[in-house]
């Protein structure tokens, strides 16, 4: 009889331990993506198709670079990829849009980071794994804001330590600036977003929903108008019915961008740009603007610019030191002016 019991009491503490192990060693992990949909994906994934443009930046800073198998052909093809990322060019497959499964077939990914639904649903369908990772939130971006550095940490738990580090230097830097903010009695201005990944002009913006509208209106007191459009692409007299207190501008194009608002007629008449108020968005990996490793530098920068009175956060050691712990590389200080100023890492403009 107590051999019995004993032989029981030993299966039982095996089951359980195999039981243990298989929970630990489990290969796949269910998640929740950036629209809702509750897919599971292999844990640890160590071929990612990147075709969300910010999540490049996000994974390479977080030390998943090997894990990368090809990313966004626009994200390639910003000039400081390759000074932040050396080899990124020649390493990472460049990856249209909207790319077949056959491809992802092919070249073994394993996990694809889609920036629109309909195209995870379709690669999903097709037998890839695949999730999204949006820009824009429903209703708004508010609830959405570590999101993305949320889904790595539970794709890639190594990374955990890292991406901490990260959310709470976001949150200090979300924290800090609101609570000055609050202390002061400002009314709130209006402010205009010219997207200038594209030449298409002043009249091309984020509509609502966008992570910007989340950053200017709820962190930073401002009204931000790209949500009070019909589309993304509002005509000049649109603009104008606005009459923006503030223009920022980011991408390749902003500083072509720039001289035009400040020239061209009916722009040149805004109110914006008579009281000197347009501003530049730094590049680096990618677009500031985005959800980026760089987001907390992007929230005291524009505190720095639209309040000067109350914000002078030194933009300059912040940058350097955040590219030196995520991407292990040493800015010189006259890169990082060219950063700053939206020029490429030779100093030359970024667009032809």
């Amino acid at each position: 009889m107590k051999k019995l019991l004993l032989f029981l009491i030993i299966l039982s503490f095996s089951i359980s331990l195999s039981a243990c192990v298989d929970k630990d060693e489990s290969t796949t992990v269910t998640v929740v993506d950036m629209v809702g949909d509750t897919v599971e994906v292999p844990k640890s994934p160590m071929k990612v198709a990147v075709i969300a443009r910010a999540a490049a930046d996000m994974m390479i800073g977080f030390g998943l670079g090997d894990s990368v198998d090809g990313i966004y052909y626009s994200v390639l093809s910003n000039p400081w990829v390759e000074t932040i990322s050396p080899g990124a060019t020649s390493i990472f497959y460049s990856y249209q849009y909207n790319e077949s499964a056959e491809l992802f077939y092919s070249r073994g990914v394993d996990l694809v980071l889609a920036p629109e639904k309909y195209i995870a649903d379709g690669l999903r369908e097709a037998g890839i794994n695949a999730i999204t990772v949006s820009l824009y939130g429903n209703p708004n971006y508010d609830d959405y804001i570590f999101s993305l550095s949320n889904l790595i940490k539970q794709i890639w738990p190594e990374t955990e330590d890292k991406v901490n580090a990260w959310q709470n230097e976001l949150q200090a830097a979300l924290d800090d600036v609101t609570e000055i903010l609050s202390q002061e009695d400002i009314q709130r201005r209006s402010i205009y977003y010219v997207r200038g990944d594209k030449n298409n002009g002043i009249g091309y913006t984020d509509t609502g929903g966008s992570l910007l509208q989340t950053v200017y209106e709820t962190y930073l007191n401002m009204t931000y108008l790209g949500s009070t459009f019909e589309s993304n692409k509002p005509s000049a007299e649109e603009i104008m019915a606005k009459n923006p207190d503030v223009v920022v501008i980011g991408g390749i194009y902003q500083n072509k961008h720039i001289d035009d608002i400040k020239s061209i007629e009916p722009y040149k008449l805004l109110d914006a740009v008579t009281s000197n108020n347009v501003f530049s968005i730094p590049i680096g990996f990618v677009m500031w603007e985005q959800n980026s490793v760089v987001l907390p530098i992007f929230i005291y920068d524009q505190a720095n610019k639209l309040y000067p009175s109350l914000f002078d956060y030194d933009i300059v050691n912040l940058t350097r030191d955040s590219f030196k712990k995520y991407f292990d590389i040493t800015l010189t200080y006259q890169q990082i002016n060219y950063m700053l100023n939206g020029l490429d890492p030779e100093g030359n403009q970024m667009y032809n």
